[in-house]
């Protein structure tokens, strides 16, 4: 009866929000604001944004060195929860190639960005079944079980030299705090998003990183058979806020994503992680969705997915109702609208 009843009020709730589409557009002010987190609509925790690998040869011949990783893993989160942004940024500018320019500098990192990020660590088999879920569900190839480290946490003298490496973004946050350490066995190097596969899948075996985090998405469709690379755990758990267009709409929660049948959302990356994940989210709460064709024709009965390359596409001035973006752009830019109105 339940069941029943729950279906009657979301069949409700969708026709609502189509006859609002049908009859008109928003009569609300332009605004510039974060109207709800990707994370929280799909489920708590967040999804299982980006993993840790760690070369089996090193698993094997450096117990102590991985034991020293995963120390600093477990650590990420109370350190930047304590830290100055001002400190994170030096802390990181440490790993960046003088020809990389950082997502997140003084002006644009604070300690709420710095939470939006998600940074928090999770042992391999204790976040397994989330990310076999969660690759599912993006419709990526389940890693092996062979995948997932399943060995204790080995403390003792780190010997040798091992590189690290991260995409630039959130994900490097999590590396803040092993940097501030200064440990000369580590040597850290953090590169541009879409090259960090790069990191890990070259022939030559000995030019991969050691360590390396990577798209959960990415690490499985490159490393999920476990035969070269093994998963120490998640270290982030995503960063991407909607920011709605117009006071007349609502933030989005996962009980009224029907509001958007009919509207454009922008979706920076439609075509990876973040628009996969959206897809998901979407999918799961029934609510119908389609990619925006090349005409731009909108359509009343369902969600109208507009990809973007990057954040330059993200304004008050896009045509979207909402924009779907990661963090530190969705607070820069709301922070920029608010300037801009005083």
């Amino acid at each position: 009866m339940k069941k029943a009843i729950k279906g009657i009020l979301c069949a409700a709730s969708l026709g609502a929000a189509l006859l609002a589409a049908a009859c008109g557009g928003e009569t609300g002010e332009t605004t510039f604001e974060l109207a709800g987190s990707l994370q929280e609509l799909y489920g708590a925790g967040g999804y299982p944004q980006a993993v840790l690998v760690v070369k089996n040869s090193v698993l094997q011949s450096a117990p102590a060195a991985v034991g020293k990783m995963l120390s600093y893993m477990e650590g990420a989160e109370a350190y930047l929860k304590n830290a100055e942004p001002a400190t994170v940024v030096s802390d990181l500018q440490k790993a960046y190639p003088a020809d990389l320019t950082p997502s997140f500098n003084a002006k644009n990192l604070s300690a709420q960005v710095i939470a939006n990020c998600s940074v928090k660590f999770e042992a391999a088999q204790a976040a397994k079944e989330s990310v076999k879920s969660y690759l599912e569900e993006i419709e990526f190839p389940v890693p092996a079980d062979a995948f997932f480290y399943a060995g204790e946490k080995v403390e003792g003298t780190v010997e040798g030299t091992y590189t690290v490496c991260a995409p630039d973004g959130a994900p490097a946050l999590s590396l803040a705090s092993a940097l501030a350490d200064g440990d000369a066995h580590f040597g850290y190097q953090i590169v541009k998003a879409d090259t960090i596969a790069a990191q890990v899948t070259n022939q030559d075996a000995a030019k991969n990183a050691d360590f390396c985090i990577l798209p959960s998405n990415a690490a499985a469709k490159q490393l999920g058979t476990g035969e070269s690379y093994t998963m120490l755990g998640v270290v982030t758990h995503g960063n991407l806020y909607f920011i709605r267009s117009n006071t007349s709409l609502p933030e989005l929660t996962a009980e009224n994503l029907s509001v958007l049948v009919g509207k454009k959302v922008g979706v920076i990356q439609l075509n990876n992680v973040p628009g996969l994940t959206f897809k998901a989210v979407l999918g799961k709460a029934g609510v119908p969705f389609s990619v925006l064709n090349s005409e731009g024709k909108a359509e009343s009965g369902k969600v109208n997915l507009v990809g973007l390359a990057d954040a330059t596409a993200v304004g008050p001035a896009g045509g979207c109702d909402y924009y779907l973006c990661p963090e530190p752009a969705a607070t820069l830019k709301v922070n920029t609208f608010k300037a801009q109105q005083k």
